[in-house]
């Protein structure tokens, strides 16, 4: 596939949402195995196009396509501009431009955004990319994630509108794969339809700076618990969103002290910090709870700095003997690298990765656990880390392999649609002619 160009959507690798990041990572560093000479564009919030100077890809030449939704229409990177463009031809964009020659527009929504649950707006902005695709005929590939829930009828039309004109779509687990035959409808051809694993599960981990590096190898032959303190869920706002029970901060405060009591050294992962978020900044909740610990707990606890990417972070939580994490692709980073976790869950998704390793039972709904009973209930996992690690040694090889292999799939199948079809508009899974 040497000079392909590629487009991947809902995959930022720039910006501080470590777990989005995680996906698209995830994908480059397949792509950059399997497609050498390719180009990928990738989508994010950005200004303008912008090479990708990180010199992580050997083999593919990777560049950031600013695209949003945004006030200033003017500017090219408005989603109306392309919009506008892309009826025009799609000359004179740089982004209309690009996905007129893409081979496939690989999109992933964030890996759980394409819902409504979030507001019009987030669904419009996870779906512009997938009708920018649509409108110019090119394959649209939605990589395994989640579909909904959809609480509106707009919402839901939207949803099966987008997933019918799909050419190729992965659900990233059992109950997310329910939801998409239900979007696609009993016309659409089942063979496009397909059950896989979230992308995160490939990612490559990283060792960080020394320093950091240092201190964590410094604190090897004590048991490490890694712990993830979710920004989205601090204060109120999050805390009526999701109908958490009790008070999410002081119960993640009580989890550490317990943690530290039981003869821990314990690290502070954060996972997401976006700057001026800092709403849901998870460095803003680990404050928090910092805050309510005394000094005698504080002096057994580390905080990892959050400028380190995903794979970096990902190397610090591979250290760790036992994880708990209320972002969801903390605990991927765990569970891939064969360490026990736990995951505190806001929503249903969590659940859904956690069965894909045969974890199940180690996921506990902060819905319908607050307090005491929480912490009660997380360490029960903690307390089970010994024979969990025995079972995940056994079980995250394969899913691994799987995370990796359906990537490899993606590429293969596009191109033989450039083979054999030459990528003709009308690319749908109810098309006659790809589908």
């Amino acid at each position: 596939m040497g000079g392909t160009y590629l487009c991947l959507a809902g995959a930022s690798v720039s910006n501080g949402n470590r777990g989005v990041e995680a996906l698209g990572r995830s994908v480059l560093d397949v792509l950059d195995s399997v497609v050498p000479g390719a180009s990928v564009g990738v989508l994010d919030d950005g200004w303008g196009v912008r090479a990708d100077n990180s010199g992580r890809y050997e083999s593919i030449d990777v560049e950031h396509l600013g695209a949003r939704l945004s006030r200033r229409w003017h500017r090219p990177e408005s989603w109306a501009q392309i919009r506008v463009a892309q009826m025009l031809g799609g000359f004179g964009n740089p982004v209309a431009s690009r996905i007129a020659r893409s081979a496939a527009v690989l999109d992933i929504s964030g890996g759980d955004s394409f819902t409504d649950i979030y507001g019009e707006a987030r669904l419009r902005k996870i779906a512009a990319p997938k009708e920018a695709a649509i409108r110019a005929g090119r394959p649209l590939v939605l990589l395994p994630q989640t579909y909904g829930p959809f609480s509106t009828v707009n919402g839901r039309r939207v949803a099966e509108g987008l997933v019918r004109s799909a050419s190729l779509a992965y659900a990233r687990d059992s109950a997310s794969y329910e939801r998409l035959l239900e979007l696609a409808g009993t016309a659409s051809n089942p063979s496009c339809l397909r059950c896989g694993v979230d992308v995160a599960f490939a990612l490559t981990a990283r060792r960080p700076r020394e320093e950091i590096a240092d201190h964590i190898d410094a604190i090897e032959g004590e048991c490490i618990a890694g712990v993830n303190i979710s920004g989205l869920l601090r204060g109120s706002a999050g805390h009526d969103q999701f109908g958490l029970v009790g008070d999410y901060v002081s119960t993640m405060a009580n989890l550490v002290t317990g943690l530290v009591d039981a003869g821990t050294r314990v690290l502070l992962i954060p996972h997401v910090h976006i700057p001026g978020g800092e709403g849901e900044s998870d460095i803003a909740a680990i404050d928090a709870v910092l805050a309510l610990l005394p000094e005698t707990v504080r002096s057994r606890v580390t905080v990892i700095p959050s400028e380190l990417d995903a794979a970096e972070l990902k190397w610090c939580i591979a250290q760790c003997s036992w994880f708990v994490g209320s972002r969801m692709h903390s605990t991927i980073a765990a569970l891939s690298s064969g360490v026990p976790a736990c995951g505190y869950a806001y929503s249903d998704k969590t659940l859904g990765v956690f069965e894909t390793v045969g974890m199940g039972d180690h996921v506990v709904d902060a819905r319908h656990f607050g307090g005491d009973e929480a912490v009660e209930a997380i360490f029960a996992s903690f307390k089970a880390r010994e024979p969990t690690g025995r079972q995940l040694a056994a079980r995250v090889p394969a899913v691994v392999d799987q995370a990796r292999g359906q990537l490899r799939d993606i590429v293969a199948e596009v191109e033989t649609w450039r083979r054999d079809f030459g990528l003709l508009p009308s690319v749908g899974m109810r098309g006659d002619q790809i589908a």
